[in-house]
């Protein structure tokens, strides 16, 4: 046992870590029945941006309005100057039943320096915007009517070295996280953490628990004890071989800290795919009468650093991640509800198996989901650029390491919690970091450290986990072989600010899917690379009261609404822990082989259920295979099944979510070729122009430039002058980086070719097709049109051009434009995927509309929470569904209001994309295609490019045909 002497009532310990003393502020564990001895300052205050000195003092509030705690006051409407503090008033009442008591107040987050006074005096300070800090208040307070005021403000260093407003693009300041005031008894419990620890055959463990007993009294305490009991995940009592400890005398103002160790034979052990969680209950009692009891979660788990490899109890890991901001779109980064959990389980749902909370703590509440459910988590203080703030040496302790020992003592009883993070992509390590990292090691030598930045030596190679921020394709080959564990904690950056590109086409999030599969198969398989995590997991936009819009914007595979983007299930598929193939067909009795991965870090797939369907049957199949283990099963089917032309494969966890589908064909697909050319073909012209007449329609040449027109059967237009050809350049730019309160909309980015001048029309004739060639020149390219007219109604539009101008190209081919009346778009494609979901706009097969009843937006989504799912936004241009690029069409149809089609046929190898503008509906038939420039993630797509220099050749053939069905 070590005693401490008690200095101050919120000041919890002095420690020395390297010969440097630290304090630990005092953060209470609740007490069991904290909503009984609780006070909540949730609710309305009195707000003013520019109160009066020593307000705090006076009554005068007539100017005051009123305001939402939590929350940002940027985010309710006021504004406070830049640098000026903003104050807080409210009232509460003491029962009488608290006297007695020492009476707590918890700030769990007020952004970012603040002055706390009760009854009109200083109760204490704190900065620092997403650390709690508490204050004991007895000596301020009296039963009945009490004051609080709270003069706060935003722009304080703490601020700047988190770079937090800068970052939001906002103020970020207020009263952000829940407030509360709570009573204890006079002798109290002042800390309770736990560790745990196995044995060498990680089969029993050892349950460490840090308890500190304060005694608040005016005179020495005696008799005191601890007790502790064990519940298991199912709630049954774990009998212990000692419960209870009797402690040493304290003395008046003394808090008496003591460790002890509980032996506990074969615990559940939790890791994120078996979130088993026990309750430790640790009750305080004198004379054997209960004073207080409190609680703790326990997960046992034990987290080691062995060579280049992270191991959680006794298995390597592989962390499949995204880093998640605290954000809400009306709300800034002051959250409520439930939304954590909520988050969790979205992220856990698509396979993610762990969380960096980029670049700050976020609210426990995040983390106690991560708990429950299952997410490994990297921990990060608040740091952000901070190289790029110069503190004062006065100021370094509190500013530089207290905000780390905040975060620690919160949060380091968190089994979810796996490695913490110094802070980001701040250098300087030595000079602003190194004290602090060295203290997080002596408060908890259980976890490793990162300092997660743009290279693995920015911390010297002081600490247990390297770290390199988009290190592009070579990555996992370059650190394969690693001295310690390099983690990508921001990596496959999502197109974001690349906005023209995605005006165009949000069909570009669709093909980061592949991007990110090469990218975490190689790294899978790199043993040094412990893994990553995807920049970044939600959206990043802010929808001001006054209008505007601001944040870094649409780079999550969720947006602030919490709905799915196509790069959700792009990430699911890659992430999936269960890869499945087949191989082979049906053999003659009935069975399917397939091979499979099992790619989980824990979980032996027997405890998964994989059912499978078909169109003529159903069933499920057992599949025992190790973690990291590749293995077969084999599905029998019914002689009923048989004759079925697919099979369905789902896979759901054992915590109930489907990790994984499949869908594969069991029959050859039989594809009867029809080339009969029956129909009439006919031949005239006038002075104007060449006239096809077919089976299906009416085609015209127009004799000055070459381009075609279409009418249908009924005399109605279907084409109009057309086509036009596409060199689509790549183009990164979209406003800059962050969006800083200027609209989202956007011209869509679908420069064609300019200035085509026709210089020969060519005409051969046969019963069967009529050829007409067109050669011209654009301003970029030099080549011809060659339209082939058959009788069945099929039309052929060849290209084949000379680029006169280097360009590097995002697509390439044709565009057409056709009535506005066509607004109805249908396809089917081949996929990266098997499955997609139904609302997906990469789903294989699909109808879109060009307009749904849902407001136009711009590229940052609604301003309001939509009813409607992510693929019916929509711009002038058309919604997300109906503008974003299907790639590897086989068919892709137009059809307007009535019934009249454009149908577009390929072979698999060929892209579509439509859109509106002006009063036309436009679309490209594209034979090269890519996923674009956005900046940070180049070095992925790039490696997809195709460099067309001048004389290169460009060629390609578009098939369609119009009809009245």
């Amino acid at each position: 046992m070590k005693r401490f002497v008690f200095l101050l009532t919120f000041m919890l310990a002095i420690f020395s870590a390297d010969s440097q003393e630290f304090n630990i502020p005092r953060l209470s564990p609740f007490p069991v029945n904290l909503e009984k001895e609780k006070i909540s300052l949730k609710g309305n205050w009195l707000f003013s941006s520019s109160p009066e000195k020593s307000f705090w003092t006076g009554k005068t509030r007539e100017s005051w309005k009123n305001i939402s705690v939590p929350g940002e006051w940027t985010m309710q409407g006021y504004k406070v100057e830049k640098g000026q503090f903003a104050g807080y008033i409210k009232e509460f009442n003491i029962p009488t039943s608290w006297k007695n008591k020492r009476i707590k107040l918890r700030c769990n987050g007020i952004f970012s320096e603040s002055f706390v006074y009760i009854n009109g005096s200083e109760a204490g300070s704190h900065i620092g915007g997403f650390t709690p800090f508490e204050l004991d208040i007895t000596s301020f307070i009296h039963s009945g009517k009490n004051n609080i005021a709270i003069s706060v403000r935003s722009e304080s260093l703490a601020d700047s070295l988190a770079s937090a407003s800068k970052y939001a693009v906002h103020s970020l300041g207020g009263i952000t996280r829940d407030i509360f005031i709570f009573a204890l008894p006079e002798v109290n419990i002042a800390s309770f953490h736990i560790q745990t620890t196995f044995d060498n055959e990680y089969k029993n463990a050892i349950l460490t628990t840090e308890v500190a007993i304060c005694n608040e009294l005016k005179t020495k305490s005696d008799n005191l004890s601890v007790c502790f009991k064990l519940t298991d995940p199912k709630g049954k009592v774990v009998t212990l071989k000692k419960n209870e400890y009797e402690l040493k005398p304290i003395e008046s103002k003394v808090t008496e800290s003591q460790t002890i160790s509980i032996d506990i034979t074969e615990p559940m052990k939790w890791d994120s795919e078996n979130p088993n969680l026990y309750v430790l209950t640790c009750e305080l009692k004198q004379g054997g009468k209960l004073l207080q009891q409190t609680s703790r979660k326990v997960g046992f788990r034990q987290v080691e650093v062995r060579g280049n490899e992270l191991f959680v109890n006794n298995f390597p890991v592989k962390l499949r991640g995204v880093c998640r901001h605290e954000v809400m779109p009306l709300r800034g980064r002051s959250l409520e509800g439930d939304i954590w959990k909520k988050d969790v389980e979205i992220f856990r749902s698509g396979n993610v198996n762990y969380i960096r909370t980029s670049h700050y703590p976020p609210d426990e509440a995040l983390l106690d989901a991560c708990d429950s459910l299952g997410m490994f988590v990297e921990l990060e203080a608040p740091f952000c650029w901070a190289h790029e703030t110069k503190v004062p040496e006065d100021k370094h302790y509190q500013l530089l390491v207290n905000q780390h020992i905040e975060m620690v003592n919160r949060d380091k009883s968190h089994p979810s919690i796996i490695i913490w993070s110094m802070g980001n992509e701040s250098n300087l390590y030595e000079e602003y970091f190194q004290q602090a990292a060295a203290i997080t090691r002596k408060m908890d030598p259980t976890r490793p450290r990162i300092f997660s930045q743009w290279g693995p030596d920015s911390d010297k190679g002081d600490l247990e986990i390297g770290n390199h921020h988009y290190p592009g394709p070579t990555g996992p080959e370059t650190y394969k072989n690693s001295k310690r564990p390099i983690i990508f904690d921001e990596y496959c950056h999502l197109n974001a600010y690349n906005r023209l590109e995605l005006s165009a086409d949000p069909g570009v999030r669709n093909m980061w899917g592949e991007l990110l599969n090469r990218m975490w198969n190689d790294m899978y398989y790199s043993k040094g690379v412990l893994g990553g995590a995807i920049w970044a997991g939600i959206d990043d936009s802010f929808f001001l009261p006054d209008g505007k819009i601001v944040g870094y914007g649409t780079w999550g595979p969720i947006d602030g609404w919490r709905r799915e983007k196509p790069e959700f299930w792009n990430m699911k598929k890659v992430y999936s822990p269960v890869k499945i193939e087949m191989r082979g067909n049906i053999d003659s009795e009935g069975n399917i082989l397939f091979e499979v991965e099992n790619r989980h870090n824990f979980t032996n797939l027997s405890v998964c259920r994989f059912q499978w369907a078909t169109q003529n049957g159903e069933g499920s199949v057992a599949v025992n295979l190790s973690p990291k283990a590749t293995g077969t099963f084999k599905i029998a089917l019914s002689e009923k099944a048989r004759e079925s032309n697919f099979i369905e494969l789902n896979v759901v966890s054992p915590l109930g979510y489907v990790i994984d589908q499949y869908k594969f064909t069991i029959k050859p697909e039989q594809v009867i070729t029809d080339k009969r050319n029956d129909g009439f073909l006919k031949f005239s012209e006038n002075e104007k122009e060449l006239v096809i007449s077919s089976t299906t329609g009416t085609y015209s040449i127009n004799k000055l430039n070459g381009l075609l027109l279409a009418k249908n059967s009924n005399n109605e237009t279907v084409l109009k002058q057309t086509p036009e050809l596409m060199i689509l350049p790549l183009n990164g730019e979209g406003r800059g980086i962050q969006m800083t309160g200027e609209g989202q909309n956007f011209d869509p980015y679908n420069p064609v070719c300019k200035f085509w001048v026709a210089s020969s029309i060519q005409i051969t004739q046969n019963n069967d097709v009529i050829k007409i060639q067109v050669s011209g020149s654009y301003q970029e390219a030099d080549g011809s049109f060659c339209y082939l007219f058959h009788a069945n109604g099929k039309v052929d539009i060849e290209y084949d051009f000379n680029v006169k101008k280097a360009v590097s190209p995002r697509q390439i081919g044709l565009v057409f434009s056709a009535s506005d009346s066509y607004t109805e778009l249908s396809w089917k494609r081949n996929g990266f995927w098997s499955v997609y979901p139904p609302n997906h706009i990469a789903r294989l097969e699909g109808t879109a509309n060009l307009y749904n009843k849902t407001d136009i937006c711009g590229l940052a989504g609604p301003v309001t929470e939509p009813a409607h799912d992510w693929n019916l936004d929509r711009t002038d241009a058309g919604s997300n569904d109906f503008r974003s690029t299907k790639e590897s069409i086989i068919s892709a149809s137009l059809k307007n209001t009535n019934g009249s089609l454009i149908k577009i046929l390929s072979n698999g190898k060929q892209h579509f994309r439509a859109w509106k503008e002006s009063n036309t509906i436009r679309f490209l038939i594209a034979d090269y295609n890519n996923a674009g420039k956005e900046q940070f993630l180049v070095s992925h797509a790039e490696r997809d490019y195709k460099s067309i220099n001048i004389g290169d050749n460009i060629k390609g053939k578009v098939t369609f045909l119009i009809n009245d069905n």
